[in-house]
């Protein structure tokens, strides 16, 4: 009776004192990230370029009537509709599947792997704790892009006349419309190709940001002149928001350009009300967020389907 309970007792703190496998395997990756020291570069060099984006692009659209004129704030949410899914959200993408793609084949490179497979770690905490530490990391880099607009706008506000503060509410409504769909989208995608085809992970990653490219930058100069063109289906499941942009700067143009200003101080007046209204978001941030959710659809698939040993990873 003794010995058996203190085998019950032995074995109840060998339970309590072994880590989740899930929970292990995001330390790991912490870890991993925290002493990456390319990882901190590329995140200061894409802080950066945001910055400079911002500043430049403090002003990305101006209007002249007669004697007077005014301009397009950057940070505002007419400026952002602009700048977010063609300049900012482009630099974010172009670092996701670098941070995601890598997950299995890191292993293969670093010749880790076998050992990793031996142990009794559990396939789907192995996936799962690579997938998911990819996307916080993401997360944490669309985050900076929203620190650096609120900042940017803060310190134009505080050293340029007549320019507006960000809207916080505006900013966040598309900040959430636009980026953390498309940060869950692409780090799903890149993370789910990269496992079932981990040798082939940097064609991966190219394929990704070619098609990108194509979506956010190619395909709306086409509609520059005639945004009324695409689809409505189209532009509300455009995962790039450049083509639902596009539909929002016609509309804004036209509110503002339907009343003509008489006078310097009624322009400046009608921009400011229309510069940061809020953005009607209730059309396209549904299926954005279905596109978001579809992908995690595809990391569960690639989470099923990976073997622990198979000839494309033995070979």
């Amino acid at each position: 009776m003794t010995t058996t309970a203190l085998t019950g007792s032995r074995k109840q703190t060998q339970a309590i004192g072994r880590p989740n496998p899930l929970l292990a395997v995001l330390v790991w990756e912490l870890r991993r990230f925290r002493a990456s020291r390319l990882f901190w570069i590329q995140a200061l060099c894409f802080f950066g370029l945001l910055l400079c984006v911002l500043w430049f692009e403090r002003e990305p659209d101006t209007f002249s009537f007669h004697t007077f004129s005014a301009f397009v704030a950057g940070t505002s949410a007419w400026g952002l509709v602009e700048l977010l899914p063609f300049d900012l959200l482009v630099l974010l993408v172009f670092l996701l599947p670098f941070v995601n793609a890598d997950g299995v084949m890191r292993d293969l490179q670093r010749r880790t792997h076998e050992l990793l497979m031996t142990t009794a770690l559990p396939t789907q905490a192995y996936v799962w704790g690579r997938y998911l530490m990819g996307l916080l990391v993401s997360l944490g880099l669309a985050l900076l892009l929203l620190v650096a607009i609120l900042g940017t706008g803060l310190l134009l506000h505080l050293t340029i006349t007549d320019y507006p503060a960000p809207a916080i509410g505006g900013v966040l409504m598309l900040w959430v419309g636009m980026v953390v769909p498309a940060t869950i989208l692409l780090s799903s995608v890149s993370f789910a190709l990269g496992t079932l085809l981990p040798r082939q992970s940097t064609l991966v990653k190219i394929v990704i940001l070619v098609a990108w490219f194509i979506g956010a930058l190619i395909l709306p100069s086409e509609l520059r002149d005639n945004p009324t063109a695409p689809p409505a289906w189209y532009s509300a499941w455009d995962p790039t928001s450049a083509v639902t942009a596009r539909g929002i700067i016609f509309q804004d143009r036209v509110a503002f350009t339907s009343v003509p200003p008489t006078s310097e101080a009624q322009l400046q007046q009608a921009m400011l009300t229309i510069e940061n209204r809020l953005t009607d978001i209730g059309t396209w941030l549904v299926p954005h967020l279905v596109l978001a959710g579809l992908s995690l659809v595809l990391v569960v698939l690639a989470a099923f389907a990976f073997q622990r040993f198979r000839s494309a990873l033995n070979g």
